[in-house]
């Protein structure tokens, strides 16, 4: 098996978003949004699974394989680690980073004497299930942002990918993420609108789709669907600006989710702290 293998069926996924765009409904707010799911958003049990059975499926490949075989978002995230060291050892938090496959390709990329710790932030469901069976030395699992950041002197790499659009409150989060003072700010997978106001509708995608890799075997695969938000591009960059500088920008549309006629904006942003 290739690394190739575990790359997420990227074209599939943006068709299908593309094809119900006009048929997308809008909500108020986030909760009625909710109201409309079947499952609570990414506490769902089956997502936490079929992620977790993939990322130890991944961290075993990808530590073993030749060649490392990498989609755009992993390149963007792997050049913002690179961009983000001064030393020889390398704090990363990673809000929304699921159970640490971002941290294995990290691992398997950088020399064994950058020693990394890199803690992820997520659901206490998805959280406590990776730590009973992926963490080490260097990887830990957390539920509360503030404590990780706290538990770090120095944070070298804020890291999050396609998370701001799936939370209840992206700007509060966003406004979190900001203080944080870390030394680097990677928003990958951005989904934003530049319309006046936030769109709010609900995101349908298959179960199988979650996480690097194939379904694993065993599991039925089965549509999930969960409340997602287009922040404002303008409110997005003018709370951005305030501590930090633009240092790299990505073309990157697999966190989209297009709505009837909303213009909508991907890509990612490294921000660098202003000193």
């Amino acid at each position: 098996m290739n690394v190739n293998d575990f790359l997420p069926p990227v074209a599939s996924r943006i068709a299908q978003k593309v094809l119900t765009r006009l048929t997308q409904r809008m909500y108020s707010t986030y909760e009625e949004a909710l109201a409309d799911c079947t499952e609570s958003d990414y506490e769902n049990l089956d997502i936490v699974e079929v992620v977790l059975r993939k990322t130890m499926a991944y961290r075993d490949e990808i530590s073993t394989s030749e060649v490392a075989r990498l989609t755009p978002t992993t390149a963007f995230s792997l050049c913002s680690l690179l961009a983000s060291v001064d030393s020889r050892e390398i704090n990363v938090v990673d809000f929304g980073g699921a159970c640490g496959a971002n941290y294995f390709l990290a691992r398997a990329m950088l020399p064994k004497s950058v020693k990394l710790r890199w803690v992820v932030v997520e659901t206490p469901a998805m959280a406590q299930r990776a730590a009973s069976l992926l963490a080490t030395d260097e990887l830990s699992f957390s539920s509360d942002l503030g404590s990780a950041v706290n538990a770090m002197n120095r944070i070298h790499l804020l890291h999050t990918s396609g998370t701001l659009q799936c939370l209840d409150k992206p700007y509060d989060y966003l406004a979190r993420l900001v203080s944080t003072s870390a030394d680097h700010i990677l928003f990958n997978r951005l989904a934003l609108t530049k319309g006046s106001k936030e769109v709010i509708t609900v995101d349908e995608s298959w179960l199988s789709w979650h996480g690097p890799g194939p379904m694993p075997n065993g599991l039925q695969d089965k549509k999930v669907r969960y409340p997602f938000t287009l922040i404002r591009e303008g409110v997005f960059y003018e709370a951005l600006r305030r501590s930090y500088d633009v240092a790299m920008a990505f073309d990157d549309d697999t966190g989209v989710l297009h709505v009837g006629n909303e213009q909508v904006v991907g890509g990612g942003v490294l921000a660098r702290l202003k000193r």
